[in-house]
């Protein structure tokens, strides 16, 4: 796959994306018309549409020291500006996380190491600019960019007692904490990455049509910052981890695969076999060599247990020169192209599947919805227009007797809706306050709090790891009584709403919290992937306090974000529930007034029974008419669906 492949690749992704925004915004639209919906609900599908247009593949790139991995997104994305973009080679080491993305001026920010003190995710800091150092790149001039960027490769010495202070330069001997493989810069002192985090800002074709690029500091950099890289990794959409093509998946690599990125769904991944030109020998035929490399892939394949495809075997180095020297032999025979191919048919098509998912779910909600009213707004119409006929053969003593009877209907109506709206603030104060119990913050920083005092009390792996595993027990069982009380309260608004529905004939409704399932996988991905952290045998030489920051902080920050969107989600789903609820009821009763006017005005002329059958007539084809739209909608979301391997269409 050459370069503009890429580019359309990336720009199909960006065109459906458009296309996907465009359905969501004409189901809004549609929806705005026949106005059936919750406003809630009419402003969660405005939301959504910014959101998918503003989707981006986030990938990075992560491996230990020396892999590559800078000379490879060189070749990838940035050989037109015809010299080496990002620092690489020998001696060139980079030293923090560099996220790479789109923007129409060129431009750099870097946030001092010293930031790590702050307890901030990058997150939260890219909120922050205050805390950034922000430089101007002109990409004209080679020489001042490349200046600027090798900033990412500073280092400073700081005492030891920093260093562990910012989870960096671990004894490699628990019982003399003073030994650490971190270069010295003299007695008590150690050298480390000047930065947390650089966020390098660019016009690019590629980044522009929806690419986000993270380039990760190798595990074996001073300081072993790892967890710079892997918090990186872990906000990614997908990885290209990164391998040396002649020693293949060595142990230490098959750890950060198993402990690191698992992460990532197994299908969100490439792995690359680079540096493959290392082993280009004149003696041995190509035959021999091409033989070599694929037994090498297979096995990698095997070890990490991904497809074969998912594996390639390149030179960063010979497609970078490739490409500056326009040698399409040597581009073609580096192997970069296969990468290029793995991106845009591996990669891309899973970060479709995941827009797709969350947005077929949305919709087909708001379909369905839309559908039982309209159902029931049909069946209405229809035994009104059978009322009618049977009018026109009875007296008008009869009709009077309707009115009244149309009368009582609305009063009783009126004294039903005042006594569900009582009960729905009785719900709102008690149930609301007792469904957030279970989540909240308060004892969220409880379980914290245990979790650390466990941890620093424990001097084993298995102790920290269990440590883990209860402080995950605890969030879970948190978790399951908010959705098992997010039941219960569902069961008494469906009690209380199910009685109307069957007087008044209200459209079906259904309560169930679905918006909670997908928030409790979410939870035990969370739990496994840092049960394999706990299980990590150098964590035992760790001192208890660094444990702590570099690990258990980070998770507390993770959970408590998951607590506060999963509470976010819970008073969401009572308000669309109860607002859904107070719209079936306020149409309710628009019918029954106007079907109160109508049969007054029936009263007062018989000829007026045959414009009513006729208005009712209109309105049956009306509905019939927004029905058939309906389906149309339904019919194009089913074709987005369908196009999409491993998406099914909306029911």
């Amino acid at each position: 796959m050459n370069e503009s492949a890429l580019v359309v690749a990336l720009q199909e992704f960006s065109n459906w994306r458009n296309e996907l925004a465009a359905l969501v915004e004409q189901i809004s639209a549609f929806s705005h018309r026949l106005d059936l919906l919750p406003s809630g609900t009419m402003l969660r599908l405005e939301i959504l549409a910014r959101e998918i247009r503003e989707e981006r593949v986030v990938i990075s790139f992560y491996g230990e020291f020396a892999r590559g991995k800078s000379e490879l997104i060189n070749a990838l994305f940035f050989y037109n500006q015809k010299y080496r973009f990002l620092p690489s080679g020998v001696g060139q080491t980079t030293m923090c996380p560099v996220e790479v993305c789109a923007a129409s001026d060129a431009s750099i920010d870097f946030l001092p190491m010293q930031s790590s003190s702050m307890h901030r995710n990058i997150q939260d800091l890219k909120k922050m600019p205050e805390h950034w150092q922000r430089m101007p790149i002109a990409l004209v001039d080679m020489e001042k960019t490349q200046a600027t960027l090798r900033q990412i490769q500073e280092t400073q010495c700081v005492p030891l007692a920093e260093a562990r202070r910012f989870g960096l330069c671990p004894p490699l001997d628990s019982t003399r904490p003073q030994l650490t493989h971190c270069p010295s810069c003299g007695e008590g002192r150690v050298k480390i990455s000047r930065w947390r985090y650089a966020l390098l800002r660019l016009p690019h074709p590629l980044l522009s049509a929806g690419l986000v690029v993270i380039d990760t500091p190798g595990l074996n950099s001073l300081g072993s910052e790892a967890d710079l890289g892997l918090d990186a990794t872990r906000g990614a959409d997908a990885s290209i981890f990164v391998l040396a093509a002649d020693t293949g998946v060595t142990q230490s690599d098959l750890q950060i695969w198993e402990q690191s990125l698992a992460i990532h769904s197994r299908r969100r991944q490439l792995v690359v076999l680079n540096k493959c030109d290392l082993l280009y020998d004149e003696i041995e035929s190509a035959e021999s060599r091409a033989e070599k490399m694929l037994a090498q892939r297979n096995t990698s394949a095997s070890r990490l247990q991904v497809n074969f495809n998912q594996v390639v075997a390149i030179s960063a180095r010979e497609a970078l020169i490739g490409r500056l020297r326009q040698q399409e032999d040597r581009v073609r025979e580096s192997g970069i192209e296969d990468l290029e191919n793995g991106i845009g048919n591996i990669l891309i098509p899973e970060k479709r599947k995941e827009i797709a998912n969350s947005t077929k779910s949305i919709l087909q909600r708001v379909i369905i919805d839309q559908r039982f009213v309209l159902e029931e707004q049909l069946q209405s119409v229809g035994a009104d227009m059978e009322s009618m006929r049977r009018l026109e053969a009875q007296a008008g003593d009869q009709v009077l007797s309707l009115i009244d009877r149309q009368r009582k209907i609305i009063d009783n109506l009126a004294l039903d809706r005042d006594q569900f709206f009582r009960l729905q603030g009785d719900l709102n104060a008690q149930e609301k306050r007792q469904l957030l119990d279970p989540l909240s913050l308060e004892g969220l920083d409880e379980l914290v709090e245990r979790a650390k005092n466990d941890m620093l009390a424990v001097w084993t792996t298995f102790g920290i790891y269990e440590s883990f595993g209860k402080f995950f027990a605890d969030t879970i069982s948190g978790f399951d009584e908010a959705l098992a009380r997010a039941n219960r309260l569902s069961d008494k608004m469906m009690s209380s709403y199910r009685a109307l529905e069957q007087v008044y004939a209200l459209p079906k409704l259904d309560t169930l919290p679905y918006i909670l399932l997908p928030r409790r996988a979410e939870l035990l991905a969370l739990s496994d992937y840092y049960e394999r952290f706990g299980k990590r045998l150098e964590i035992a030489a760790y001192p208890q306090g660094v444990v702590v920051r570099k690990a258990f902080f980070n998770l507390a920050k993770q959970v408590r974000n998951f607590v506060l969107e999963t509470r976010r989600d819970l008073l969401g789903w009572v308000e669309e529930t109860f607002d859904l609820m107070n719209a079936h009821l306020q149409r309710c009763s628009a019918q029954a007034q106007e079907k109160l006017i109508a049969l007054t005005a029936i009263a007062e002329s018989s000829a007026s029974i045959q414009q009513r059958i006729e208005d009712l007539r209109l309105r049956e084809a009306r509905i019939n008419y927004e029905m058939d739209e309906l389906a149309s909608l339904q019919n194009e979301l089913d074709q987005y669906f369908q196009s999409i391997p491993d998406i099914p269409g909306a029911a």
